[in-house]
C-alpha cells in the first residue's frame, strides 16, 4: 500500500507524445537513492474494489484508492459514475454508500486515503481532492459499477446469479422494517430485471446458518415509488435476522 506520506508526492502523469517502449532511453547505472523509487498505477487512477470475501476483481464493494479507503465527505453521483468510469465500468447507473459494518477489521488497518471528492461531471479529470482528510472510517465509502447498487439475490445453494432468494446488500442482509412492494420493486428494477410482479417474504429458516453469520446492512428500506433513486433507507439497524427479505424478481 502506498502511503498517504508518499502518496501527496504522486504526480498525475499527463499522456507521452510516445507510448511505446521502443521509443524509450534510459539507463541500468544510477545516482539516485530510493526516495525516488517510482509508484506506477495503470489506469483505474489508483482505485480499486473490495468485495467482503477481500477479492478486487469485483465491480462492487469497498471503494479504495492506492490502498486507502475514501471518506463520503462530498461524495455525491457524479463522482461515483467518474470513479466507475476511471475503473474501466460504464459509469452509467453507480451506486454508493457509506456508513455500513462490512469489511470493519480490514478498515480499521486501512490510512483513509481520500477525502472531499468533487467532481463536475462524471469524468475523473473533472474531479478535486484532498489527501488529507477529518474521517472516521464510519465514513468510508463503499460503491457499485454498473447498475446493481450494492444488490445481490443468494438461492438455497447459494448461488448469487439467481433472481430470487435472499436479498443481500453488500453483502449483508436487508430487514424488513417498512419494506413493501415499491421497495422490492425498485430493487428489481436497479438489479437489471423487469420490476414487474416482483415478490417478497421474511421470516423462515432458508440459509439460516449463513445468515446468522452475515450482519444486517440495510433497514427501514422506504420507496416513494417503484425506481431506486425514489428510496430512503438506513444503514443501522434494530433487527433480527428473523426478519431478512427474501426477494422474487
Amino acid at each position: 500500500m502506498v502511503g498517504l506520506s508518499v502518496m501527496t508526492h504522486l504526480i498525475r502523469m499527463r499522456p507521452m507524445l510516445f507510448v511505446h517502449w521502443s521509443a524509450c532511453s534510459y539507463s541500468t547505472s544510477h545516482n539516485c537513492g530510493h526516495s525516488e523509487d517510482v509508484f506506477l498505477q495503470c489506469g483505474g487512477e489508483g482505485f480499486t474494489l473490495m468485495d467482503e470475501n477481500l477479492n478486487t476483481n469485483t465491480n462492487s464493494g469497498l471503494l479504495l484508492y492506492y490502498g486507502g479507503t475514501v471518506c463520503d465527505d462530498s461524495f455525491d453521483q457524479n463522482a461515483a459514475d467518474a470513479i466507475c468510469s476511471a475503473m474501466g465500468f460504464s459509469g452509467v447507473n453507480s451506486g454508493y454508500t457509506s456508513g455500513i459494518s462490512v469489511l470493519e477489521d480490514f478498515r480499521a488497518d486501512r490510512l483513509i486515503a481520500l477525502d472531499d471528492v468533487t467532481c463536475g461531471s462524471s469524468y475523473w479529470s473533472a474531479c478535486s481532492y484532498s489527501t488529507s482528510h477529518n474521517c472516521g472510517h464510519s465514513e468510508d465509502v463503499f460503491l457499485q459499477c454498473g447498475g446493481y447498487q450494492g444488490f445481490t439475490l443468494m438461492d438455497v445453494y447459494q448461488n448469487t446469479n439467481a433472481n430470487s432468494g435472499l436479498l443481500l446488500y453488500y453483502g449483508g442482509t436487508v430487514c424488513d422494517d417498512s419494506f413493501d412492494q415499491n421497495a422490492a420493486d425498485a430493487i428489481c428494477s436497479a438489479m437489471g430485471f423487469s420490476g414487474i410482479n416482483s415478490f417478497y417474504t421474511s421470516g423462515g429458516s432458508v440459509l439460516e446458518d449463513f445468515r446468522a453469520n452475515r450482519i444486517i446492512t440495510l433497514d427501514e428500506v422506504v420507496c416513494g415509488s417503484s425506481y431506486w433513486n425514489g428510496c430512503s433507507y438506513s444503514t443501522s439497524h434494530d433487527c433480527s435476522h428473523s426478519e431478512d427479505i427474501f426477494l422474487q424478481c
